[in-house]
């Protein structure tokens, strides 16, 4: 097997820099045959991505290893379903995730171990590709699409991203996690809610005049571990997608209260919906963000729909 690693130093706020040594002699060891692709600014690994598929010959047995966090993945499978949607083959090469980063939320829902010497040991000793079902999404606006693994996060989450990312902490190695919590404080200080739109085929449309939180997700984590969907599977032809209504303090409180319980999806101002497509739509300005990376401020018209790609996971 031939492995492709797309790696972000980066990632952890430099954690995964002073890993890579590390996962080297351990590939070294193993005798892996292996070429390492660095990237170098936000958004190389999707060109990444698409540039080595294009190297790669039909039948060679290809890896690539996303090597980061679940920004690098999410950028990682954006080049190849890119590079596949205007170069159509039956064989797609497939995608595995070395967790080194700071969320790494796909690894906890697909139980890949967090520890990378075990996730690399898991992926070595993979020997086939299953499907795994992803998001993808079309803006009805500007008619751009794209896909995410993890979620599409639009309010208070996607707020928190922004302002950690803009946080000095953001890339320190010991104080890079504090970033997320010190802009979850900031953002519940000063965040308005918003008036946000779902429809799901088949459906009556629900309308929300004081949205707080609205993530559309495959998986049932967000956020570095917190459970928003228990329930969610990435092995499930379906997206969930969840809404929480401004809360007050008490209701903030409870909320927090709960998601540690997994009960959260039973109070009143939370709702929680599925489909194999849906749409969402906003009324103002708002932050967004895919997968961990941010979108910025706008106004959104979305489809959301379920799609698939092959991950080499055991």
């Amino acid at each position: 097997m031939n492995y492709f690693i797309i790696l972000n130093k980066c990632a952890g706020g430099g954690k995964a820099r002073l890993l890579w040594p590390k996962i080297q002699q351990q590939l070294a060891a193993a005798g892996v045959s292996y070429k390492t692709f660095v990237t170098q600014y936000d958004g190389h690994a999707t060109s990444l991505a698409q540039q080595l598929l294009g190297q790669l010959t039909d039948n060679q047995p290809a890896v690539i290893i996303a090597a980061g966090g679940d920004g690098t993945l999410h950028e990682a499978l954006l080049g190849c379903k890119q590079y596949y949607s205007t170069n159509p083959s039956d064989h797609q090469v497939p995608l595995a995730f070395l967790p080194i980063g700071s969320g790494n939320d796909f690894a906890r829902a697909l139980n890949i171990p967090l520890h990378w010497r075990a996730a690399l040991d898991q992926i070595l000793n993979c020997t086939q590709a299953i499907s795994v079902n992803v998001g993808r999404y079309v803006n009805l606006g500007t008619h751009d699409n794209g896909y995410f693994s993890n979620n599409f996060g639009i309010g208070f989450d996607a707020t928190v991203v922004h302002d950690a990312n803009q946080s000095p902490l953001k890339n320190s190695r010991y104080f890079g996690k504090f970033s997320y919590w010190v802009s979850v404080v900031n953002a519940l200080r000063s965040f308005q809610g918003f008036k946000a739109h779902v429809k799901i085929p088949g459906q009556q449309e629900r309308t929300f005049a004081n949205t707080f939180l609205l993530t559309t997700t495959n998986l049932p984590y967000f956020g570095g571990g917190i459970k928003i969907v228990p329930t969610a599977s990435a092995y499930e032809n379906q997206l969930d997608v969840v809404i929480v209504e401004k809360p007050n303090l008490i209701q903030l409180f409870l909320f927090v209260s709960m998601i540690f319980l997994k009960k959260h999806l039973r109070l009143r101002f939370i709702h929680h919906y599925v489909g194999q497509q849906l749409f969402v739509s906003t009324e103002a300005d708002r932050y967004g963000q895919i997968d961990g990376e941010e979108l910025g401020a706008q106004t959104y018209q979305l489809k959301f729909e379920t799609d698939q790609y092959p991950f080499w996971i055991r």
